[in-house]
């Protein structure tokens, strides 16, 4: 089994960067490598996709990955999302600490990340300093989690969501956005056309749109960076 070891008994611990942008990713990596921890080496690697990545974590033991949500989705895409990612690799190897690094910022949407990830660090782009993003790792590393004060204050309120959406619904959401028929949508989702019918009156009840069509479903949706 992976990572039999607490990583603070570690040597060198292995790090997998996940962003669509070259130019954070590098960022991020100068920030890391210069990171001294106490006899402990870091290994970092990067991926700018969530297919690649999702490749990489199958292949190799990384005890932490920094993921980013948001990511264009490719033709024949496995992964339509860094959330989707998350839930993959917390369900299939749940010993890996993952990171998520967003511009995200609607409160629905962390609320969502956070039901549905659970991750053992939280931080927003914005407002993410290179010595906030070293003080993350190292609390990764020895005392999880660590959020950012955002992050935070979302989780101190007493804002509460009744509903979470799940990676059926994202691949409900995406379908639409392409132009996929209501009808048609049991092709790409485990459901019958009755269960889609009743998903989409359920993201209707979500985004506030009950009683109104796709488009402002949509709208809405994108709004929130669901698609």
């Amino acid at each position: 089994m992976r990572n039999r070891k607490n990583m603070e008994e570690l040597n060198s611990i292995n790090i997998l960067l996940i962003d669509d942008h070259h130019m954070i990713l590098e960022g991020y990596k100068n920030v890391l490598s210069q990171l001294e921890l106490d006899n402990v080496e870091l290994s970092i690697d990067t991926a700018d996709n969530c297919d690649i990545a999702w490749g990489k974590i199958k292949n190799k033991n990384y005890h932490i990955v920094f993921l980013d949500i948001n990511f264009p989705v490719q033709e024949n895409s496995i992964i339509l999302s860094g959330e989707d990612l998350g839930v993959k690799i917390k369900t299939q190897f749940p010993k890996i600490k993952v990171v998520i690094l967003t511009v995200l910022e609607d409160s629905f949407r962390l609320h969502n990340i956070l039901s549905n990830i659970n991750p053992d660090g939280f931080l927003l782009k914005g407002e993410t300093t290179s010595k906030e993003l070293s003080r993350c790792l190292e609390k990764v590393i020895t005392a999880p989690p660590y959020y950012g004060q955002k992050i935070s204050r979302l989780l101190r309120s007493e804002v509460a969501h009744q509903f979470s959406i799940d990676e059926t619904d994202r691949i409900i959401l995406y379908q639409l956005s392409l132009g996929t028929k209501t009808k048609d949508l049991t092709k790409f989702v485990n459901l019958s056309l009755r269960a889609v019918e009743d998903r989409k009156k359920k993201l209707k009840e979500i985004f506030g749109v009950s009683g109104e069509g796709n488009k402002a479903l949509l709208e809405k949706a994108r709004e929130s960076g669901y698609i």
